[in-house]
């Protein structure tokens, strides 16, 4: 089960960022993160506060959402994750999605914060499934760099590897809030946050006062799209924490480098070169070495 609410996260993640190149090419991404916040936020709000009692939802939540020093600690821990999405939105402005996804896939802090931090306990398989993910990776690097500039791939690089580190950190961490407040508590109070941080962004860069040109009946689209990939894809992922190790979680999420390569190759008629199938090859084989140890 856990395996399925990972796959399904990772689907929408891959979606999510090939679609995000779209999005900034018109629309800021201070903008694009607080529009798609705040329907976000209210579709968790929706689910929380009116149906969190549902037997549906059993398992969600664990204990009512309250201002103590776990929310506070929840707050930070989401702040901390929202600036990898920052500098990954940052990242693919200036440079191809080729070279910023897998270099903000590698898992390396993950697995630190996860073995040093949290105590997990450190698996022989994930070592081979964590080898094989990243040389995938690495492959997929090398194709998307091949067609870049030098300064594209040092960007890339530099912004691929912030968003890695603040994501892989704060990905090990959720298991906390995950058992303080249950997935579905989690996911409004991340969601919440990152439409606040969106705003403030906003008003720091000036851009309230064009705010109401990307209201337009295709910019809310956008939007929506991208709140809907968000709400199915964090809640999964959220919900993945109470079934499977944190480690397991994480190279499991790498398949949706696989995802947007091979929706490329089907929807886009994008020919894959001999690097990209090996790359594709090496994560496959990582995904059933970890399932296996799962």
């Amino acid at each position: 089960m856990g395996i399925l609410f990972v796959l399904i996260g990772a689907f929408c993640f891959a979606l999510s960022n090939a679609y995000w190149k779209k999005v900034t090419q018109t629309i800021p991404y201070q903008v694009g993160m607080f529009f798609r916040g705040i329907f976000a936020s209210a579709v968790f709000a929706t689910l929380y506060f009116g149906f969190r009692e549902s037997s549906f939802f059993t398992g969600w939540t664990v204990r009512p959402l309250s201002i103590d020093q776990n929310l506070l600690l929840t707050i930070a821990l989401c702040i901390f994750n929202i600036f990898g999405l920052l500098f990954f939105l940052r990242g693919i402005q200036k440079a191809p999605v080729s070279i910023v996804v897998p270099v903000s896939a590698l898992k390396v802090f993950t697995i630190l914060t996860a073995v040093f931090i949290v105590g997990e306990v450190w698996k022989m398989p994930y070592l081979y499934a964590f080898v094989l993910s990243t040389g995938g990776l690495l492959f997929l690097y090398l194709e998307g760099s091949s067609h870049a500039s030098s300064k594209e791939q040092k960007t890339g690089v530099l912004y691929g590897l912030a968003s890695s580190f603040f994501w892989g950190s704060s990905y090990a961490l959720y298991t906390y809030p995950i058992q303080w407040w249950g997935p579905l508590g989690f996911s409004l109070v991340i969601e919440s946050t990152a439409m606040l941080f969106g705003l403030v962004l906003i008003l720091r860069d000036g851009l309230l006062s064009s705010l109401q040109q990307y209201i337009k009946a295709t910019h809310i689209q956008t939007y929506i799209v991208q709140g809907i990939l968000l709400v199915a894809g964090g809640l999964a992922i959220n919900i993945s924490y109470q079934y499977l190790p944190i480690m397991v979680i994480n190279i499991l999420i790498i398949s949706s480098q696989l995802l947007s390569v091979l929706l490329g190759f089907m929807f886009f008629k994008e020919r894959l070169s001999l690097k990209q199938w090996l790359g594709l090859v090496l994560i496959i084989a990582s995904f059933f070495v970890v399932a296996t140890a799962a």
